[in-house]
């Protein structure tokens, strides 16, 4: 039963947390925004990304930088492309304004979506429909996001436990020992030279040394 109870607790910790970071980016997220999205590869001859001269690959896209800052990221449905390139036909949105049935798609602007081979690239517009709803999460809204973001949570150090060392009620040593116990001859003999004293025990009394008499129950020293 505890087992489950904990296994409950710690899915619902993940998915609370879980809301807490997409909480944000959902926030910083522009509105819905239609765009006419079209499609080039590396095969066209266009390697290198204008915003920084990097090599072009899968996820990559061409904007219109004064409108999609460079960095930007683009949700496209379930994928996210990354604003990296510009063209003279994407800046002056030739397709949106050549193939828009009304007004809002002939304003729309155009993101040009890139594929390392032609094949990818008509298999991707066979599939999707040419005007497209995305968001557009700038880099000031992303940076945004990282810095309001929820820190971690910080794991409890562990206890440590230590061990305590058990003192003794009382002073030990053969001298109260034997005080209580049978003692020898050469155990009263020892007594003696570390007290200046004898002991009486078992009704047996020695000489007297030069300390004070002291009578306890069953201890006495003459």
């Amino acid at each position: 039963m505890a087992t489950h109870f904990a296994l409950l607790f710690g899915l619902l910790f993940a998915l609370l947390f879980g809301l807490l970071l997409v909480a944000p980016l959902a926030q910083a997220a522009e509105p819905s925004t239609l765009v006419r999205v079209t499609t080039y590869c590396r095969e066209e001859g266009q390697p290198h990304a204008a915003s920084n001269g990097a090599r072009l690959r899968n996820g990559h896209c061409a904007v219109d930088p004064k409108k999609i800052p460079y960095g930007s990221k683009i949700i496209l449905g379930s994928e996210e492309l990354i604003a990296v390139d510009t063209g003279p036909a994407v800046v002056s949105r030739k397709a949106a304004r050549g193939s828009g049935r009304n007004r809002a798609e002939r304003e729309a602007m155009v993101v040009d979506r890139y594929f390392e081979t032609r094949s990818q690239a008509l298999a991707w517009e066979k599939s999707h429909p040419h005007f497209m709803k995305v968001q557009i999460v700038t880099p000031g809204k992303m940076k945004s996001v990282a810095n309001n973001s929820p820190p971690p949570p910080v794991a409890a150090a562990p206890r440590v436990s230590m061990a305590v060392a058990l003192q003794p009620a009382f002073p030990t040593g053969d001298s109260y020992f034997g005080a209580f116990s049978e003692s020898s001859p050469s155990t009263i003999r020892s007594n003696r030279r570390r007290t200046g004293a004898d002991w009486s025990f078992a009704g047996v009394t020695k000489s007297r040394g030069p300390l004070e008499a002291l009578r306890l129950s069953g201890l006495q020293i003459d």
